[in-house]
């Protein structure tokens, strides 16, 4: 069974274009799986939809977030899945068995002031400062997934047309434009680059974006870069690299975009999934109203 989980994951990453971030954790997933498999002496190929919902007991008895044990199901319903593809297994005992009802808190995403303010804060007199700047350019530019963005090749990008070719989830390739602000900073960086690619002896990176050797960064680079700025330009906790790209969805959404188009440049495969932002929006402006309209502070003041 080690060798089908093997190529389940490289299945997940060769056809599915999953991150190496959810390889990993469906990776522990599966181990953690066995182990309760092992403990109650049950055979992985005849399980029962009470085996898996067990499982998910025990894990539930031991205090695990309801977004780990749905992550985890997800896993084996996906693992079974390949399995009953290869013949493996007959039925899928995880198909039919409920994910544990999330909570759906509203995104983070950061205000007009905190953006200046990560521009601000970003020094370029360096290549690795340019890169740096770049990197946050596109991702309020373009809402890209930091998976995304990491994998942008030099071949992707068009300068001139300002727009930049991405492969999404499911290897799903989509167009994605890009402003003026940004384009003239990629201008910049890649002039330098060259340059610096040929002292490293890597001029034949393709990755856009590199690291201080010279080649492509990775997603564990490009996160600590960004988690540094975002908590240098923000007093709010908890803000990710995938802030920016719900600051890039919401404040699309505020200045009268169409939510479909937003859910095409965000690469969503469900418009329900871009909904979320509709939320922010109102919430937004129900405060505005509530602040603002005199009748509203008149009411306010009575009810003391």
């Amino acid at each position: 069974m080690n060798e089908q989980v093997e190529n389940f994951l490289q299945y997940l990453k060769e056809h599915k274009n999953y991150s190496p971030h959810t390889i990993r954790n469906y990776r522990i997933d599966l181990h953690q799986f066995f182990e309760f498999l092992d403990t109650f002496e049950l055979d992985v190929q005849n399980l029962e939809r009470g085996d898996i919902r067990m499982f998910l007991g025990e894990l539930k008895r031991r205090h695990l977030k309801k977004t780990s044990i749905a992550r985890k199901l997800a896993a084996l319903k996906s693992f079974y899945r390949f399995l009953k593809r290869s013949h493996v297994v007959e039925k899928n005992p995880a198909a039919l068995v409920s994910s544990p009802k999330l909570d759906k808190p509203l995104p983070k995403f950061l205000t007009l002031v905190e953006m200046d303010k990560l521009f601000e804060i970003i020094e370029t007199d360096t290549l690795l400062g340019l890169r740096n700047r770049v990197v946050v350019e596109l991702f309020y530019a373009t809402g890209m997934r930091i998976s995304e963005l990491v994998s942008i090749k030099m071949k992707q990008l068009d300068l001139d047309n300002q727009i930049v070719r991405v492969l999404g989830k499911g290897k799903k390739e989509r167009i994605v434009p890009f402003g003026t602000p940004a384009g003239n900073w990629l201008r910049k960086y890649i002039r330098q680059r060259r340059d610096f690619l040929m002292e490293k002896g890597h001029l034949a990176e393709e990755h856009l974006f590199v690291n201080k050797d010279g080649t492509g960064i990775s997603t564990r680079g490009i996160r600590g870069i960004v988690d540094r700025f975002l908590y240098l330009a923000s007093d709010r906790h908890g803000l990710s690299p995938h802030a920016l790209r719900h600051t890039f969805a919401t404040h699309l959404l505020d200045n009268g975009a169409d939510l479909r188009a937003i859910q095409e440049l965000l690469g969503h495969s469900s418009l329900a999934t871009t909904e979320r932002y509709t939320h922010i929006t109102h919430d937004r402006l129900l405060k505005i109203y509530r602040d603002a309209h005199p009748h509203q502070k008149k009411g306010d003041k009575s009810d003391g």
